[in-house]
């Protein structure tokens, strides 16, 4: 159970990514606070009781055709949760150009996109989902954590240029059991848990936890701010953090 907003209530929200993990569970806390969800997916299909919109975030068209369908579909659209992305890792010479690309299309470029479109059709809060990594920098991950770091940046830029109108805010969650970072985990978790502070990895809904409080009135003085949810990882773990064995 999540604590009540009731100031979201009858409220319209878009959310990217919202057929699995964090993104599924967003979703489904908004929907129980009495919003209307817009719920984007690429392939599988999101829990019923949202609004399914079937959506390419990796194109500029593709963003601007999700929005025209969730303003069609929701007739407004008050707050974007932006959770989709993508993650890969190796190190900096396997990684072509267009793996590169791809990861900022989908990670930072369609950030850009969402909200530009978005304001057209009564945009009022934004929270994005980045990374510790965008934070840190992380070895193997260079890609990855550059796109979260640019998201990160944006963030910042856009709160200082929307405000008043618009709040925008960032959630950086560190390692978070979610079927994206199912693999990594098998390989570095018990590792991993001994560095973090909380002495556990991340459940979605510390994130979801997160995200209300910046989707709601109460955290109405936030801007630009990032969240970090990682059980304290940052505090302790150096640059060079755990590596895959």
């Amino acid at each position: 159970m999540f604590p009540t907003y009731p100031d979201l209530n009858g409220h319209t929200a878009l959310v990217t990514g919202a057929s699995s993990g964090i993104g599924r569970g967003i979703a489904l806390a908004l929907e129980t606070q009495g919003m209307r969800v817009a719920a984007q997916y690429r392939t599988q299909r999101p829990p019923d009781g949202l609004v399914p919109l079937q959506g390419e975030l990796g194109t500029e068209e593709g963003c601007v055709e999700l929005v025209r369908a969730a303003g069609e579909a929701l007739g407004s659209v008050e707050l974007l949760v932006h959770s989709a992305g993508i993650f890969n890792d190796g190190p900096i010479e396997s990684i072509s150009s267009a793996a590169l690309e791809e990861m900022f299309r989908v990670n930072t470029f369609s950030a850009f996109y969402l909200v530009r479109e978005l304001l057209k059709v009564g945009l009022r809060t934004v929270v994005f989902i980045g990374s510790t990594a965008g934070q840190r920098g992380e070895a193997r991950h260079s890609h990855y954590a550059a796109s979260k770091g640019a998201l990160q940046s944006l963030t910042m830029s856009l709160a200082v240029e929307l405000a008043p109108r618009v709040r925008v805010n960032l959630v950086s969650p560190g390692w978070i059991r979610t079927p994206m970072a199912e693999a990594a985990l098998e390989k570095i978790g018990p590792a991993l848990e001994s560095t973090i502070p909380n002495r556990r990895v991340g459940e979605v809904e510390d994130v979801v936890n997160a995200v209300l409080y910046l989707a709601s009135s109460a955290s109405s003085h936030l801007i630009g701010e990032d969240i970090g949810v990682s059980g304290g990882a940052l505090l302790v773990v150096p640059r060079g953090q755990v590596k895959p064995t």
